[in-house]
């Protein structure tokens, strides 16, 4: 939890090669959050983009996916969720979220920090925040605030190494109702996010990835994922699924489900990447395709 000793930074400015980028903190509901900004230097942005992380990780992993946007006039808000990253450390209970829909408040926040009149808003998310920004905009993008929505890899349906039997998710499920802060193993092992060992050796080296999340969190996690995909004929929004199909932390089949299940008449697109069995297709260096720029295309197209 924070102290009264503690006391917010002042925001730091990094520009480098026509990025501008500024590292704060900021409060919400009751919440001290560390977000990155990454805005074009020198012309105003044609379109704004929220990314939200993944499970047991922090927003500056996706440092490089977000100066890729930006170099398509994108202006990009990253954040570390309750319970995680820098802001997990500063105040709350490492690795438990406080439910989704208070992390779809936060998402609302944080579209509110970015977004701009008259220019196209989008989200990003990634496997947990992939859930998470799949959540926000079935239940709270009634007005079209958001343009569009990427999912990479979401948490619609655990990984089957990690899934246990049905009688066990049933007593988790009990379990996480009468003690929700109490801590559990993932499960998820860095060999299933990516061959980059690069990526993995940075991952390894930083404080901030942590490898349990509160049964809480979890319970609520997988509870979630099978609303989403039974509310996926509500589904408005323009969606981009990308997901690989041997993945281990999160089951391609629950995109697979909530595809299927959206209606003909919504802007949908689904790349099921074959033959691939890792979680961070961001961090691939061997795809037989551009995903950063696949990502940066689907937005332009309908800005």
């Amino acid at each position: 939890m924070s102290t009264a000793a503690e006391t917010i930074e002042e925001p730091k400015t990094i520009v480098k090669d026509g990025v501008k980028e500024v590292i704060e903190w900021v409060e919400n509901d009751g919440r001290s959050f560390y977000i990155h900004r990454f805005m074009p230097q020198d012309k105003a942005p044609v379109a704004t983009l929220t990314i939200v992380h993944g499970l047991g990780e922090h927003i500056d992993r996706y440092e490089d996916l977000a100066r890729g946007f930006v170099q398509s006039g994108i202006e990009v808000l990253g954040f570390d969720q309750r319970g995680f990253g820098k802001t997990g450390r500063r105040c709350g209970r490492l690795g438990d979220n406080e439910g989704i829909d208070c992390v779809a408040c936060d998402i609302s926040f944080m579209n509110k920090q970015v977004a701009k009149p008259d220019i196209p808003h989008f989200l990003f998310g990634h496997s947990m925040g992939g859930l998470n920004v799949l959540n926000y905009t079935l239940n709270h993008n009634e007005d079209g605030h958001v343009r569009g929505v990427i999912a990479s890899a979401p948490a619609l349906k655990a990984g089957k190494p990690l899934l246990p039997p049905n009688f066990v998710i049933t007593a988790l499920h009990q379990v996480a109702k009468v003690f929700p802060s109490i801590q559990k193993n993932t499960g998820i092992t860095v060999d299933m996010l990516t061959s980059n060992q690069s990526e993995i050796e940075k991952f390894n080296a930083s404080v901030e990835n942590i490898s349990h999340c509160t049964l809480g969190t979890l319970s609520n996690i997988i509870k979630r994922g099978e609303t989403v995909i039974k509310n996926a004929a509500r589904f408005s929004t323009p969606v981009y699924l990308v997901h690989a199909d041997g993945d281990k932390a999160t089951d391609v089949q629950g995109t697979r489900a909530f595809y299927e299940a959206l209606p003909d008449s919504v802007d949908k697109q689904f790349r099921e990447v074959k033959d691939n069995k890792y979680h961070e297709l961001h961090f691939e260096e061997d795809l037989d395709f551009e995903l950063l720029d696949s990502y940066i295309q689907w937005i332009l197209s309908r800005i």
